[in-house]
């Protein structure tokens, strides 16, 4: 998809529902994923396998349904086999959809399917098929769960959301209306490695339900069936609508951020592939004005209500282009409470987030339950790439897994499990670029060999001092390994190349969730010294890993 500022970007998904009074809707995650590889070589076949594997531990029968859009406009759902059925042309009364299920895996089975290429959602259910109405020319009505009539309130499900095209797939795990049965999501790329997101820690979800019933004002999220048992915990926005949240609850500190910039400039860098584009709000007469580098108007927004963040929209309504960038990235600044403490969103550094005694204590509570520390907590999560996202250009299978309600999961057979909380990734092999966040390639200056020669990113060649082979745990090139100085665990320890030698020196693993490249002894990230703006001629180093944009590398 192209924009005003022709950046390659997620396809967005689309919004599936409609807002129909007794079933009301749900909208689909808006995520967007600046793009860093190139289009892959190999045409993305028709449909490529997905693989559901149940661990949960359950023994409810599970039912799966691929729903979505082939990128036609016309929306429906797709059978095992990947062949695609629209929606049937219906009025203005809803009917009750074609049953589109899939018969899942037992406990302790696996069951492959067709993924074909469309934008949509992976629904599972357990114990009971999910319910759906068709409308208005194939628009599909989808559970709601915040409404108290709506047919699927009192049943067990989840979903993953997927675009799958020409420029390969994105999948993700969502929390986004709610978190519930636990599950991972993940891809195997054209090099054969698997990726994957979405795995909770030991006992993760009780903790999430725990931790919100102990903080005040967010202790009523839950809902139950009829018999007590646990469905799910709700999240703000739609807790709002349901009265189990307070409708002010962030009030106070919109308040103060609003009184903050009445009295200072707010700037705003949400493009971290263009650290030139800046805006500068100011609240002037209870509006947030915003001007483009020039001084030329670009938008404004009304001081938002506490659905609006939640939902980043109506007050905060993102299309895409600039307006939807600054729009996207304050709603962030809101969830995550940061912008009182820094007046340039959204930084660099994740350290600040959740910290203020206002904030989004559901989206908190989750992220410090992922295995990686990533999830979509909120609409725009992927602000500074926080979402529980992977993508590959040139897939050749997707999975799902089931995860046990308690206990430990395990990570989707063949992953790392998203990087888990900080250790040890395989680093993918292979030969080829290291790309940094902004595309440019890690270089050896000169293409001098000698010992020594610290490393850098400048604009890509494709010369063999940018050519790097992952082998094993070390990435050489020119016959030499990617080293830091003296064997240093210290931050600001100079990156460069020397003759391997086998010390831990030379040792680096790769979180893939993250995209960092981690040296084990000192557990610090390979790092462009000074960090955002990236620019040509930087030099590497490491440092404590932060998640920033100097820290984010593909391969």
């Amino acid at each position: 998809m192209s924009s005003a500022r022709s950046r390659t970007r997620r396809p967005r998904l689309r919004r599936l529902v409609n807002a129909i009074a007794a079933f009301g809707a749900l909208a689909i995650t808006a995520t967007a994923l600046v793009v860093t590889q190139p289009t892959p070589a190999t045409a993305v076949p028709a449909t490529i396998p997905l693989t559901i594997t149940n661990d949960s531990g359950r023994g409810d029968q599970v039912f799966i349904y691929v729903l979505g859009d082939p990128h036609t406009g016309r929306l429906g759902w797709s059978d095992a086999a990947g062949t695609f059925h629209p929606w049937p042309t219906v009025g203005g009364t809803p009917v009750d959809a074609p049953d589109a299920s899939i018969a899942g895996p037992a406990d302790g089975q696996s069951k492959t399917i067709q993924l074909p290429k469309m934008s949509g959602r992976v629904y599972f259910s357990y114990g009971s098929k999910l319910s759906f109405k068709v409308v208005n020319d194939g628009r599909l009505v989808q559970p709601a769960v915040q409404n108290p009539s709506d047919p699927n309130r009192n049943k067990l499900f989840a979903w993953t959301e997927f675009t799958l095209n020409n420029d390969g797939l994105w999948i993700n795990s969502t929390q986004v209306d709610f978190l519930s049965a636990p599950y991972q999501t993940g891809l195997r790329k054209g090099d054969g490695t698997v990726i994957s997101t979405g795995m909770l820690k030991p006992d993760g979800y009780q903790n999430v339900v725990n931790a919100l019933a102990g903080t005040p004002g967010w202790s009523n999220l839950a809902q139950r069936a009829p018999d007590g048992s646990l469905l799910r915990v709700l999240a703000p926005g739609h807790a709002i609508g349901t009265g189990q949240i307070d409708a002010n609850i962030l009030a106070g500190y919109i308040d103060r951020v609003w009184a903050k910039y009445t009295n200072e400039p707010l700037t705003v860098a949400p493009y971290s592939y263009d650290p030139a584009a800046r805006f500068t709000g100011r609240v002037v007469n209870g509006v947030m004005r915003f001007t483009n580098a020039s001084g030329a108007y670009v938008t404004e927004f009304r001081k938002p209500s506490s659905d609006s963040v939640f939902g980043c929209y109506k007050d905060l309504e993102a299309p895409n282009n600039d307006i939807g960038a600054i729009a996207r990235t304050l709603c962030a600044g809101f969830h995550r409470s940061t912008l009182l403490t820094t007046t340039t969103q959204p930084g660099t550094s994740t350290s600040g987030f959740y910290q203020e005694s206002v904030t989004d204590y559901y989206s908190k509570y989750i992220h410090q339950q992922m295995a990686n520390g990533k999830a979509y907590g909120f609409a725009f999560d992927d602000v500074l790439a926080q979402e529980s996202l992977v993508h590959d250009g040139n897939p050749s299978a997707a999975y799902i897994q089931l995860d046990p309600f308690q206990g430990a999961a395990t990570p989707i057979a063949g992953s790392d499990g998203g990087g888990g909380d900080g250790g040890a990734g395989t680093l993918p092999q292979g030969t080829g670029p290291l790309r940094a966040a902004n595309s440019m390639c890690v270089d050896v200056p000169w293409a001098d060999s000698a010992d020594g020669n610290p490393l850098q990113i400048v604009n890509c060649s494709g010369n063999a001092a940018q050519t790097w082979a992952r082998s094993g745990s070390t990435l050489r090139a020119l016959g030499k390994c990617m080293d830091v100085s003296g064997g240093s665990t210290a931050d600001g320890a100079v990156v460069q190349l020397w003759t391997c030698n086998g010390t831990a020196a030379q040792n680096w693993t790769y979180q893939s969730a993250s995209r960092a490249l981690v040296n084990p002894q000192s557990g610090k990230c390979l790092t462009a010294a000074g960090g955002a703006p990236l620019r040509d001629g930087q030099r590497l180093e490491i440092r404590a890993c932060s998640g920033a944009e100097a820290q984010r590398w593909t391969f």
